[in-house]
């Protein structure tokens, strides 16, 4: 005959052992059902892996099994999860989840322990952690709302003759020609397509030439992106672009002779807004969308479509050095209006100019670099690709990056090429 023990396995809590026979093991997924009126089928919404219980009867057996008990008992009064060993369900961290009973066989020298565990989480809190992207688009909000607040400080029309509105309505239409008529005005949502969308902005923001702040405000909505941004060109080329026009001689208010009277002071202090107004308007454009280069929505190409029924061109990967770049370039925008801007927007142009450096630097160090490779012969360009690759696929995006005419014949010559 097969002894009592002989159908028990070994187990320990807390280092303590005992036997067991079997166990109950409750494992599956929280659901939450929702049931709606006038509907026949609920929709059961899944909340994640449920807590796993276990439930099992100890058996503690010998001559000792009272001293057993006790040095169990006191694993099971600690506080805190345990290690539970199971011959079954492995190692695990568990908590008791309900009093464990004990029932004690003198007759037979057993004590019977009866556990209810559940799997142990980790208490864990969330980590905080700095966004520099995010950083970089509060500083752009920033940038925009001083920008009004300095234009509006400084622009009036108020109290004085009626030439002074005509030559603001003026300067006015020089700057946004400007804007108009580059390739900027291509990812700016009032400068697309339309010949007259210059001249419509215009008469819009001319009427609230009495109203400074609803001035910025109208312009300040104008030179938001357009819908096509991301589809015209890579957004590295698009700050390039904003970066460019802001810092472009045009951008800045025409010289005029000495202004004798208030008047013609109030002219010239007029023109000096409005232009700073545009420059610092596009470079807030600028800091924003400098938090999205080298990004998944970044839509980096060799090129820029022309239509949409045009063929997809390939896609460039992000390098290192475009971001630094883009940085560098961006920077020196900053600086530069630093020099002529108001108190407001200096201080936002100097949190702005913070922003963008930390985003892009530290980014830019998990971003691919180039490196230079030369053929040691004449070979086509597939060749190239699997030797610096392992893999033929990237031929095209080498062959567009170095400028190559002839994929099948590529002369020996230095190459660049994004390092392993």
């Amino acid at each position: 005959m097969p002894r009592y023990s002989d159908a028990l396995h070994p187990a320990s809590f807390r280092g303590v052992p005992f036997q067991i026979n079997g166990a109950d093991f409750g494992a599956g997924r929280r659901v939450q059902v929702h049931e709606y009126p006038q509907r026949d089928m609920p929709w059961v919404e899944d909340l994640g892996r449920a807590t796993r219980e276990i439930a099992l009867d100890a058996f503690l057996i010998g001559a000792d099994y009272i001293d057993q008990v006790n040095r169990l008992l006191a694993a099971l009064e600690t506080a805190g999860p345990g290690t539970l060993v199971h011959p079954w369900l492995g190692t695990m961290q568990v908590c008791l989840s309900a009093p464990a009973r004990v029932r004690f066989d003198s007759g037979l020298g057993v004590a019977t322990v009866s556990l209810s565990f559940v799997e142990s989480g980790e208490l864990s809190f969330p980590t905080p952690a700095s966004s520099t992207q995010a950083a970089s688009r509060l500083a752009a909000d920033g940038l925009a709302t001083a920008a009004i607040e300095d234009f509006s400080g400084s622009f009036t029309v108020a109290g004085f003759q009626s030439f002074v509105a005509a030559a603001a309505q003026g300067n006015l239409a020089s700057m946004l020609g400007v804007i108009g008529a580059g390739q900027t005005a291509q990812v700016l949502a009032n400068f697309a397509s339309e010949a007259t969308s210059v001249a419509n902005l215009v008469t819009q923001a001319a009427s609230f030439l009495s109203n400074p702040a609803m001035l910025g405000q109208t312009l300040a909505g104008a030179f938001g992106l357009s819908g096509a941004a991301g589809a015209v060109a890579a957004w590295s080329n698009v700050v390039k672009l904003l970066t460019g026009t802001a810092s472009s001689n045009a951008m800045l208010p025409r010289s005029s002779r000495v202004a004798a009277t208030p008047s013609r002071r109030q002219i010239n202090a007029n023109a000096v807004a409005l232009y700073g107004l545009g420059r610092q308007l596009l470079l807030a454009q600028a800091v924003g969308i400098s938090s999205l280069v080298g990004t998944e929505q970044d839509s980096a190409q060799f090129g820029i479509s022309q239509s949409q029924g045009s063929t997809q061109l390939p896609q460039q990967q992000v390098t290192q050095d475009t971001m630094l770049a883009v940085r560098d370039a961006l920077l020196s925008a900053l600086d530069a209006e630093m020099a002529r801007c108001g108190d407001a927007a200096y201080e936002a142009l100097q949190q702005a100019s913070a922003t963008v450096y930390a985003d892009l630097t530290t980014r830019a160090q998990s971003a691919v670099s180039l490196t230079m490779w030369t053929p040691p012969e004449t070979m086509p360009m597939l060749a190239i690709a699997y030797e610096v690759h392992a893999d033929a696929s990237c031929d095209t995006e080498i062959q567009l990056r170095n400028g190559i005419r002839h994929p099948g014949f590529v002369p020996p010559g230095a190459l660049s090429v994004i390092a392993a």
